[in-house]
């Protein structure tokens, strides 16, 4: 803390004024992040021309803040303990879902008071942001693994497992 303290020009105690932690400054930094995701994800809704398109789109925009931002991507899913108690990043996150639920099912389902029914309510959508989080995660942790930068390619292949859900080739596989 006092070294980022004195890189950005400020005292310890001066920071300590502002932050709890280095992790109370990461959470607000992630939680800026998913502030500008749910611009990204309305966006993404208002301008795709049917929800498959939309849902491909929101998939890729997953693995593109991965690529671009690693450690946040890591941050914002799960790298801090309990970071979903932080008040901002939980705010900021709940209106981020609320615009994913949006634009699964095209009305405003999710309601982060009552996260049962939202749960029940939005299950297709918590699925949509697992499989998301889940190929950007495998695409850049080298889980699925591609030569380096071969950006087109990881898109490529993140918009293909999407089509198979889309187009019900995963249903067709379970039912036999």
């Amino acid at each position: 803390m006092r070294r980022l303290a004195r890189e950005i020009g400020v005292t310890a105690a001066n920071f300590y004024n502002h932050f709890d932690s280095l992790n109370d400054l990461l959470l607000e930094i992630a939680a800026e992040i998913y502030r500008e995701r749910a611009l990204q994800i309305a966006h993404i809704r208002r301008t795709s021309s049917t929800r498959a398109e939309a849902i491909r789109r929101l998939a890729l925009s997953y693995l593109d803040l991965a690529l671009a931002r690693p450690q946040f991507f890591r941050i914002m899913f799960g790298l801090i303990p309990e970071s979903q108690s932080h008040p901002a990043l939980r705010d900021a996150a709940d209106e981020s879902m609320a615009q994913i639920v949006e634009l699964v099912y095209g009305q405003r389902l999710f309601d982060p008071t009552d996260l049962e029914r939202s749960r029940a309510l939005c299950k297709v959508a918590y699925g949509v942001v697992a499989m998301g989080v889940g190929l950007a995660r495998n695409v850049v942790d080298g889980v699925v693994p591609f030569a380096v930068e071969r950006r087109a390619e990881m898109r490529l292949f993140v918009e293909g497992v999407v089509d198979c859900f889309i187009s019900g080739e995963f249903a067709e596989l379970a039912a036999a």
